[in-house]
């Protein structure tokens, strides 16, 4: 060791000295008489301050001290003793000595990160588990039970509010139809005042595109309406529970759309006329005969004479699909002759439904009144009507508007309301011959009333010529108006209808009581004209009547909130669809949704331009409304999934009905329905019954989706496994269900992929089961000849492997698509599977050769350590799948060299080849241990451990 430096053990002396000068002359210059410099050592210090202590604590206190402090409170004797309580000596605790063992530190923190991940893995399990059993478990038992006594009518239920209104309105002489059941309280018309009436109130609204979604909740929890999502637009709280009549309809629809869309994917091309309305409305009436199902029969009668369905003959166009896409989808200036073209054809379905259904009423009416009505065994139309008029005059024989004296009479019938009533039934024609046949008389009653009449009954449109229509205007403002020569109520309304008489006043209640005879003398005044070219008093088209019945809203045409089905009705009348639609769905869903199937089948409702919207009802070009109609048969068939998806993909097809339209809402219609059937497939996993099947014989069985491919817009079988097959089959591959990816990716035509997950599912069996339970054989897993089995029934993975390869290897074309290392690979680990089947059974000598005969490890009775090592090597070389089971095949192999050992050994006979057996399985069972030793790392412990345990001894 080097000397020290005196060079620096001089200056380290220096420099204490002069750190000892410099505190000798701090201290002298702060000494101090009080002060006096302390040269004591601790322990003499530690004395004097207890000997100061006490000295202190024996002195006397000063008494007005204590007194001072005792008036403020603070009691000085109770204070000393708790601070005399404290122990101030702090004690030391020696601290134990520093592990520094880093091997013993690294086990401690690799066995907490094992317990730490077991732990973890352990609560992921349960919380998996539980989140499955609150899904897929219903735990309320009482409420399910309540909804199954429900279904099956063993309980009865709360009404729905669909019954009869009544209090300020009056029964429609519409007996037989619920349609129309209250009487307008005054004058419907502009400048009455009335102001809009909201009917929906906003909520939240989750859900997306299928998913957890469904429609509107009713308000009481053991409603069996369905439950969850809702459109923000839609308020839940009107929603009316489903009444059985109504989950009938449910059922019975089902089967309707099941037969549109077959007969939609008929050849022949006449099969496209499916009357859709006719169908719906026979569906409805067969429910129930309440006033909901009679509002709702009368709702599609009214769509089918619109839409032509009633019209009959050999028209090609008539009922035909989208017929209107056109006219109504496609044109949204209301402006347009497109536009102009379907507001008539809605007002004349409209106002000829309305006809025939007062026909109806007169009937029945002549019917149950034939003593007053007189009008014998087969009336003509003129002696019918002249019954009803009779029946008329008898109900309402107390009211002054109706005194006999009042009305003119031809031959003691009231002519103004025969000609009234013919044209309030549509009987033009009978209206114009009964003027015809009574010309004379009507000349003394009015001279030009027959000229009017026959113009407007000669005309197409209704529409008088300018000269008449002058003239009926001038006639109607100088007398008829006022009644100065006529008091009869039906002159001023006949002239009115003619003539177009007094549009500011649109209502006649004393002649037209109902809600239908008031719609019916709107559609019968309405014109679409050009507004420029006509003068403004005498334009009113549907539009203008568009705007009064929104205006009025629903609560105008309802008996305390009742009679819903009556607004709907307006709402239709007038060509409002997508508001008759969205307003419906609020109140009966099931109905709402196939209104709007039927009006989409014919291409009378817009749908909306962004089917992710959260809305029902939203707001496209040109202010038209459209409606979300790939959500509404999403959130409906939410309730179909489990029980039958077949029905499920019958309804989303039909969101395809809108794929004709132009980009981009055509495209956008179709990618939602594609990606509708992909959720359905993979949420239901009812993939053989959606995507189709395999049989155990190799037949291709079409599912569902596939033989929708016309009706969801897919133009060949590759375009439909690209878009939902493979989508499906990678999902569940990725969750593990290695059946369904099998069936998947075999009908997406990708059989090398079909291998590989054979491969790993029957490598992961393979290695997963300790050998406890035999393997089922491979003679018991082929399927017997001519079986059709399903190949997605089938759950072993080492009969689904058997299966489908040898149904591959009768296939050359397939076998020329698959890998041949995974083929080869597959049957490695079927004969594997084969031995360990054996193993379990304890047929030693059968698993032996099987290990022999697939030469995964080398088993070799000579020892050859070259031949050894080269197989050591070449391990990295096997399929990984074979890989992982190499530790079982050896495990398998030496336990049976051990087990034949014992055999021989115990057996009576001692022969050469007894020793030769002895000496040749040890040999074996010595190749696989050294084997095992080249490959260390590669195996699991265990297997390591099982091996050292073993030896086969002579």
């Amino acid at each position: 060791m080097a000397a020290t430096d005196p060079t620096t053990h001089m200056s380290t002396t220096s420099l204490f000295s002069s750190l000892l000068e410099q505190s000798r002359k701090l201290r002298q210059e702060t000494d101090t008489a009080d002060l006096p410099p302390i040269q004591l050592g601790l322990g003499e210090i530690e004395r004097r301050a207890k000997e100061l202590k006490k000295s202190t604590a024996g002195h006397q206190t000063d008494a007005r001290a204590r007194y001072l402090l005792r008036s403020g409170g603070i009691d000085a004797d109770q204070n000393l003793r708790e601070l005399e309580s404290i122990d101030f000596q702090t004690a030391y605790e020696p601290s134990g000595p520093v592990d520094t063992d880093i091997n013993a530190y690294l086990r401690f923190r690799k066995e907490q990160n094992v317990a730490s991940s077991i732990e973890e893995g352990m609560r992921r399990t349960a919380r998996d588990f539980d989140l499955f059993v609150a899904k897929n478990v219903t735990t309320e038992w009482e409420a399910q039970k309540q909804r199954i006594f429900e279904q099956f009518g063993l309980v009865s239920k709360a009404a729905p509010a669909s019954g009869a209104g009544d209090g300020g309105f009056d029964q429609s002489a519409f007996g037989a139809s619920a349609f129309g059941r209250s009487r307008l309280g005054g004058s419907i018309g502009p400048g009455t005042g009335l102001s809009t009436n909201s009917v929906w109130a906003r909520s939240s609204v989750g859900g997306g595109v299928l998913g957890k979604s469904v429609t509107a909740r009713p308000a009481e929890p053991s409603s069996s309406a369905h439950e969850g999502a809702l459109f923000s637009d839609v308020d839940s709280s009107t929603q009316v529970e489903l009444s059985r009549q109504a989950q009938l309809r449910q059922q019975r629809y089902a089967q309707a759309v099941k037969h549109l869309n077959e007969s939609r994917l008929a050849a022949d091309p006449s099969a496209e006329r499916f009357p859709i309305m006719k169908q719906f409305g026979e569906i409805t009436g067969a429910s129930g005969n309440d006033m909901l199902t009679l509002q709702l029969q009368d709702s599609w009668k009214l769509l089918a004479s619109i839409a032509g369905e009633t019209d009959g003959g050999d028209d090609p166009f008539t009922s035909r699909e989208r017929r209107f896409v056109r006219d109504y989808i496609l044109s949204t200036n209301p402006d347009s002759p497109e536009a102009a073209k379907i507001r008539k054809i809605v007002e004349k379905g409209s106002r000829r439904f309305l006809e025939k259904q007062f026909i109806e009423v007169v009937d029945k009416t002549i019917s149950e009144n034939p003593q007053i009505a007189r009008v014998g065994g087969v009336p003509s139309v003129l002696n019918k009507f002249r019954g009803f008029i009779n029946v008329k005059m008898a109900q309402n024989r107390d009211k002054p508007d109706w005194d006999p004296k009042v009305f003119e009479c031809i031959n003691e019938v009231p002519c103004w309301a025969m000609v009234f009533y013919l044209l309030r039934a549509g009987l033009l024609r009978e209206a114009d011959n009964y003027v015809k046949q009574n010309q004379a008389q009507f000349q003394k009653l009015d001279r030009g009333f027959h000229t009017y009449l026959h113009a407007y009954v000669s005309t197409e449109d209704r529409r008088l010529s300018r000269p008449l229509h002058d003239r009926i205007q001038g006639e109607y403002n100088n007398r008829v108006r006022h009644m100065e020569d006529c008091k009869d109520p039906f002159k001023p309304a006949v002239y009115k209808i003619i003539g177009r008489c007094e549009l500011a006043k649109r209502s006649l209640p004393n002649v037209m009581p109902t809600a239908e005879d008031w719609m019916w003398l709107q559609l019968v005044l309405v014109r679409e004209v050009d507004r420029t070219s006509e003068p403004a008093h005498e334009v009113f088209t549907l539009q203008d009547l568009q705007k009064s019945v929104l205006q009025f809203g629903a609560k105008h045409f309802m008996a305390k909130g009742s009679n819903f089905g009556l607004y709907f009705q307006m709402l239709l009348m007038c060509g409002l669809f997508e508001d008759a639609v969205h307003y419906l769905y609020g109140f009966q869903f099931v109905d709402g949704v196939h209104f709007a199937i039927a009006l989409t089948y014919y291409a009378l409702l817009r749908p909306t331009e962004n089917p992710l919207a959260q809305e029902l009802l939203t707001i496209g070009p040109n202010g038209v409304k459209q409606i979300n109609f790939p959500r509404m048969i999403g959130y409906y068939t939410s309730a179909l999934r489990t029980p039958n998806a077949e029905e499920a993909v019958d309804y989303l097809s039909l969101i395809c009905l809108n794929g004709d339209l132009p980009a981009p809402s055509g495209p956008a219609q179709i990618k939602i329905c594609h990606e509708m059937l992909r959720e359905l497939v993979l949420e239901t996993r009812e993939f053989a019954k959606l995507l189709g099947d395999v049989h155990a014989d190799g037949t291709r069985q079409k599912g569902a989706i596939e033989k929708r491919m016309k009706l969801i817009k897919l133009s060949d079988e590759s375009d439909f496994l690209r878009a939902i097959t493979e989508q499906a089959a990678v999902q569940a591959d990725d969750d593990g269900r290695a059946a369904d990816a099998v069936l998947l990716y075999h009908l997406a035509e990708d059989y090398d992929t079909v291998v590989q997950i054979l491969n790993k599912n029957l490598s992961a069996h393979i290695a997963l089961d300790d050998g406890a339970t035999p393997f089922q054989s491979l003679e018991a897993a082929s399927a017997p000849p001519g079986s059709s089995a399903s190949l997605a029934a089938v759950d072993d993975p080492v009969r689904l492997a058997h299966n489908m390869l040898t149904m591959y290897h009768n296939n050359p074309n397939i076998m020329r698509k698959i890998n041949m290392r995974n083929r080869e690979a597959c049957g490695v680990l079927l004969q594997i599977a084969e031995a360990k089947n054996y193993y379990a059974q304890h047929q030693w000598e059968a698993c032996l050769s099987i290990i022999d005969r697939v030469d995964v490890i080398p088993l070799d009775p000579r020892g050859d350590i070259g031949n050894i090592r080269r197989r050591a090597q070449n391990f990295g070389t096997l399929h990984e799948t074979v890989a992982r089971n190499v530790g079982i095949v050896l495990k398998m192999a030496v336990q049976c060299c051990n087990k034949l050992s014992a055999e021989i050994r115990d057996s009576a006979y001692t022969d050469a080849n007894k020793i030769q057996k002895l000496g040749e399985l040890k040999a074996r069972t010595k190749s696989a241990m050294i084997y095992a030793g080249m490959i260390q790392f590669k195996l699991p412990a265990h297997i390591y451990a099982f091996l050292n345990s073993c030896e086969v001894t002579e």
